[in-house]
């Protein structure tokens, strides 16, 4: 059995966000949304503001810590080596949105997403930079989490704790 549901039954596995109005549900929000921080030093990738902790989902915040854990391992945990991979630039997590150009939810919305280093592993890029750095995504895939970078239209940046 896979670790992670498919997208299509995330609302069974995380629980339905959606609100009112098209915003996020609030009691969905505070039940579920949780904070949690890298073992590194993070920035945002668009205004290099720095980032104490990312929201995300609590049912895969403990695997998405491994995933750190990991990879701050194989750095060496050397915040060097974090930037130079492009894992201190953090690109996003929860976020209530649509897909990008599309009309249904994101998997952002339900705090099992992540982006990092949007500039050199942009949407749509054949050649995304994380490609190149086999200790990232073998830290992902050791807790199931899928890489858009091997999508029909890849999203280098993108990670999700759900299947397609």
């Amino acid at each position: 059995m896979a670790k992670w549901p498919k997208q299509s039954m995330v609302d069974s596995f995380y629980g339905n966000p959606r609100g009112e109005n098209g915003e996020v549900d609030p009691d969905w929000l505070s039940d579920n949304i949780i904070r949690i921080a890298p073992p590194w030093k993070i920035i945002t990738a668009w205004d290099f503001k720095p980032v104490k902790s990312i929201k995300v989902h609590k049912k895969c915040a403990d695997s998405l810590q491994k995933v750190f854990s990991i990879i701050w391992n194989n750095a060496g945990m050397q915040q060097d080596k974090i930037n130079e991979w492009g894992m201190s630039l953090y690109a996003g997590a929860f976020n209530f949105r649509m897909m990008r150009n599309g009309t249904r939810l994101s998997m952002h919305s339900w705090g099992c997403a992540i982006d990092f280093d949007s500039a050199r592993n942009s949407f749509g890029d054949k050649t995304p930079n994380f490609a190149l750095i086999p200790q990232v995504l073998e830290a992902f895939a050791s807790e199931e989490w899928t890489w858009g970078g091997n999508w029909r239209t890849p999203d280098g940046m993108h990670w999700q704790a759900a299947n397609i």
